[in-house]
């Protein structure tokens, strides 16, 4: 996988600001200013309980300043943090009302970190060039007489965005709150170069290594590279949802951006072992009962992948408009993420593939799902696997011109399915596709009374925005058919078979023309653009100057944005004729 940093002027930040009066902020979801002093707040009308403890404002947006008063019953002392770090006895003991305040002007902390992306003699281009947005996280235990401690209660305050109303009512807004050591720390914080960096270099440096192959804290997998935090969820500047979880740094090459992805993970240890909340709006809906997934979990909190300093939305432009076919794409939404009340910039909520992914869309349990992604085992049986490449070596050595032969790829294939995913992945002109950003799924278990549980082989599609002219690369006029027939993977191979029966050839003809002409065509794919590139201007312009304020932000952030637009628009208005011209070679 590629990636590519864009030059551009060394600038200031651009801060976004809107208009909004008072009449806007209370329909936009701001509360009205609080009143100060801690009498007053402690009969605030809605005042916030939980674990034994009474807040006198409960989380969210506030256009001024307040005193927050914590309560608890007489024989408990409270412990309080304002820096994410869960609390102990040897935090700051609650004696008195906390001022919260606007901290935007504050000195970044964590913002400041430099340590944190390749290549690291950009490490100053990688920082806002002046200070970010700030709420103030206030993170609450009770310790009883006989040293007892309660769960943490995490709340988040935003002082002062009555200016933004309008800016930031169009997303969710996400606070996520952990120790600062959990990310930034040289041994264990899973978001700097680190300790293992720091072996790498003095131990094994390579200087032809490309910087996102190289070793970091940042590119570590595994249950032991997770650490543990609180999320809350903001609507319109109320909160939605706030629950522990755990978190992981999420991806390949882009794990060396500045803006990283995370997993989100909820656990049982944790607390809960679910989320049950509507990420998506109500527009992810289950296939089998039609339902919104309201259940997750985990998710991705995505930092746009390889498209993070272009448009942002170019995956989520490629995966919506064939979301009606007979595979399975991941649902996004966008949203605003703060990390311990600093400002981290846009990302995108997206379903995680995995077996809950594919059990909540198909109702299959998760127990009974086997997924091969990359061409590896990633969820079920070891069996399950052997007979895949067991499947693959059978669809090698079959004649698919006999209709017998072909009659039996269809009864463990979802050859219908397998037509509409490769058609829109050529289309679209993935380049990282074939044995990587594949995927594939079974019911292990045959269910008569559930029509995907039939144990047929059935493809997702993830990760598209390496695609459809990324980087000069990609490109419209390319043939993406013989790409896909000269590869090495078990999608050549499966499509070179069924390309032996006529019946099959005809059939992907039709389906590839109707995809073309539909789900890209030129009317739709156009109004779609103008529609999220709309959406996405501000957030991707401020997710520039947060973390590319020297390459991609500052005065050329406004250029930069449209150009990457304009790119994306060109390939789909040029990749309808090519496509269809290249089709016909293989056609007959």
């Amino acid at each position: 996988m590629k990636r590519r940093y864009i030059a551009a002027a060394l600038c200031n930040i651009i801060f976004l600001s809107l208009a909004a009066t008072s009449c806007a902020e209370k329909k936009n979801g701001l509360l009205p200013s609080a009143i100060s002093g801690p009498e007053e707040n402690e009969v605030a009308e809605v005042p916030y309980e939980a674990e034994g403890m009474r807040f006198s404002m409960k989380s969210g947006f506030y256009d001024s300043g307040f005193s927050l008063s914590i309560s608890a019953d007489d024989d408990h002392q409270i412990f309080y943090t304002l820096d994410g770090s869960v609390p102990t006895a040897h935090s700051s003991r609650y004696t008195k009302p906390i001022q919260i305040t606007d901290r935007s002007d504050e000195d970044n902390v964590l913002s400041a970190h430099t340590d944190i992306a390749q290549p690291v003699e950009l490490a100053d281009d990688f920082l806002p060039r002046s200070a970010v947005d700030k709420a103030t996280v206030v993170r609450a235990i009770t310790i009883d007489k006989d040293g007892n401690k309660s769960p943490v209660v995490s709340n988040t305050y935003f002082i002062g965005f009555g200016e933004k109303a309008e800016y930031y009512k169009e997303f969710r807004i996400v606070s996520i709150m952990t120790d600062e050591a959990n990310l930034f720390d040289n041994e264990k914080g899973i978001y700097v170069l680190g300790k293992t960096y720091d072996d790498w270099k003095n131990n094994e440096y390579d200087p032809s290594v490309p910087d996102w192959f190289i070793p970091a804290n940042y590119t570590q997998k595994g249950k032991e590279w997770e650490r543990d935090a609180a999320i809350q969820f903001f609507e319109n500047g109320e909160l939605a949802v706030s629950q522990d979880v755990g978190i992981r740094i999420h991806g390949g090459a882009t794990r060396s951006y500045a803006q990283k992805s995370f997993n989100i993970y909820a656990r049982s240890s944790y607390g809960a072992p679910k989320l049950e909340y509507d990420l998506f709006s109500g527009n992810v809906r289950s296939k089998t009962s039609g339902e919104p997934v309201t259940v997750f979990d985990t998710f991705i909190l995505r930092n746009g992948g390889n498209d993070a300093q272009l448009t942002r939305f170019s995956d989520k432009l490629a995966q919506s408009l064939v979301s009606d076919r007979q595979f399975l794409t991941q649902g996004m939404e966008p949203c605003i993420v703060f990390i311990d009340g600093e400002y981290w910039g846009h990302y995108e909520i997206t379903e995680k593939l995995d077996d809950d992914f594919i059990s909540s869309h198909y109702g299959v349990p998760a127990r009974d799902i086997c997924i091969i992604k990359k061409e590896q085992l990633y969820d079920g049986n070891e069996e399950t696997f052997a007979e895949w490449e067991e499947l693959r070596e059978w669809i090698k050595n079959t004649d698919f011109s006999s209709d017998w032969a072909y009659e039996k790829l269809c009864d463990r294939i979802d050859m219908q399915g397998f037509m509409d995913y490769i058609s829109a992945e050529i289309y679209i002109n993935n380049a990282n596709w074939g044995r990587s950003n594949m995927a594939m799924w079974k019911s292990e278990i045959v269910d008569e009374t559930n029509p995907y549980a039939d144990g047929k082989w059935r493809f997702v599609m993830f990760d598209t925005e390496y695609s459809s002219g990324i980087y000069g690369e990609a490109q419209p006029s390319e043939d993406s058919f013989e790409k896909l027939i000269e590869s090495d993977c078990f999608l050549a191979d499966l499509f070179n078979g069924a390309m032996e029966n006529a019946g099959f050839r005809h059939q992907f003809s039709d389906t590839f023309t109707e995809i073309a002409d539909k789900n890209f065509g030129s009317d739709r794919v156009k109004a779609e653009i103008d529609r999220l590139s709309e959406q996405y201007h501000d957030i991707t312009i401020a997710a520039y100057d947060r973390f590319w304020s020297g390459l991609t932000g500052g005065y050329g952030a406004e250029a930069n944005y449209n150009s990457a637009v304009d790119s994306l628009r060109s390939f789909y208005n040029k990749r309808y004729d090519y496509i269809t011209n290249h089709l016909k070679k293989y056609i007959s």
